[in-house]
């Protein structure tokens, strides 16, 4: 069986599309299981620009919505009925175009849709998403072999939109080479608290983030400082807000982080935190938790191990004051030693639920059912 995924990009993990982190490291991992694999890219620049990798990739000039990117049905000519093809990411015309394709040629696929169909998600622009997924992704569902989510509330929102004839739950994953966890840097300071990803002021909760942390300084006359990390089109608002609130001695914009610089950043922080209001399965959370950094999270995260693994908090509530009280349990953990624990539960998380060939060998066993 030889094993191809689709994507819209280069699967290039150096960059912040979480979709193509996550294809990167799965493909990657299903290499080193022995798989035969391919990530096929579609693409406005088809340029061999990314990091090495062990795996093939080939890359598709991208033309225009729903038109089919050039030289792909040539390069479906060479497969046959023992191939298949992993899409992901949902709400993408070219998708569409490439499911009919497949379908004619007869070709299996799975469908990934990444958190897509999430409730919240189809709230924003409702109406052109409730048309377009009528129109087109309804039968990019219905045609195909399986449709993979990552997280409980993606299937919640999606059975709502339409019947779902085959599915599976399986997460996203996240490996840390030994190396790097022996590197681990302790903070004896007061406590370092750390949001990564697009700085996007809704989707990302991050009003709720700042409003909770000043709410944590002021009521509970809390210590410690907030580094947000990223980059993204409310980076100006964010910084008005940060200054509204007089918080900028506290709250630190260190910019879009990556490879080393972003692991070691990830080292110093004693608490991971994201209040999302809408996600698949954030890489960032699993990233730190491998490193041994516990986290706060909101419950449309996805990542519900963390109550199980003791590996820092999920907010009962995602609002300020319910996160004020979780900045103000996190920062006791050093003072009353319950830091290591978390730090421990963090990273058997990790090991037992979100490593990567785990992940890679439940996705082979979805492909030959």
């Amino acid at each position: 069986m030889k094993i191809i995924h689709v994507i819209l990009g280069k699967a290039n993990p150096n960059k912040m599309n979480g979709v193509n982190k996550v294809v990167n490291s799965l493909a990657l991992a299903q290499t080193k299981l022995g798989n035969n694999v391919e990530m096929w890219g579609i693409t406005k620049n088809p340029v061999h620009n990314y990091p090495n990798r062990e795996y093939k990739t080939r890359l598709f000039k991208d033309l225009e919505k729903f038109s089919l990117p050039e030289g792909l049905e040539e390069a479906l000519l060479e497969e046959d009925g023992t191939t298949i093809f992993h899409i992901h990411g949902g709400f993408i015309p070219q998708f569409y175009t490439i499911s009919l394709l497949l379908l004619d040629y007869q070709y299996k696929y799975i469908y990934t849709p990444h958190g897509s169909f999430n409730t919240i998600a189809m709230k924003r622009s409702w109406l052109k998403k409730r048309i377009y997924f009528y129109l087109y992704e309804r039968k990019i569902i219905q045609n195909a072999k399986s449709i993979h989510f990552v997280g409980k509330s993606e299937i919640k929102g999606t059975q709502r939109l339409i019947k779902i004839n085959s599915h599976c739950l399986i997460p996203n994953g996240e490996t840390v080479e030994p190396s790097v966890l022996e590197n681990k840097i302790e903070n004896d300071k007061n406590p370092v608290f750390g949001f990564c990803g697009r700085l996007d002021l809704h989707t990302k909760g991050l009003d709720i983030l700042l409003n909770g942390f000043s709410k944590y300084l002021k009521k509970h006359d809390g210590k410690g400082v907030l580094w947000m990390i990223g980059d993204g089109g409310d980076k100006k608002e964010l910084l008005e807000l940060t200054k509204k609130m007089n918080l900028q001695s506290k709250v630190k914009y260190l910019g879009a982080q990556y490879g080393d610089k972003k692991i070691g950043l990830f080292q110093k922080l004693d608490c991971f935190v994201l209040t999302s209001r809408n996600e698949g399965l954030p890489g960032v959370v699993l990233e730190c938790a491998a490193l041994g950094v516990p986290s706060i999270v909101s419950e449309s995260t996805n990542v519900s191990k963390i109550s199980e693994y003791n590996a820092g908090l999920i907010l009962q509530k995602n609002n300020s004051e319910c996160l004020a009280n979780a900045f103000k349990t996190a920062s006791d953990w050093k003072a009353n030693r319950e830091l290591k624990n978390k730090k421990e539960g963090a990273k058997k998380m990790i090991k037992n639920e979100y490593d990567w060939n785990i992940i890679a060998k439940k996705m082979i066993t979805v492909y030959a059912a």
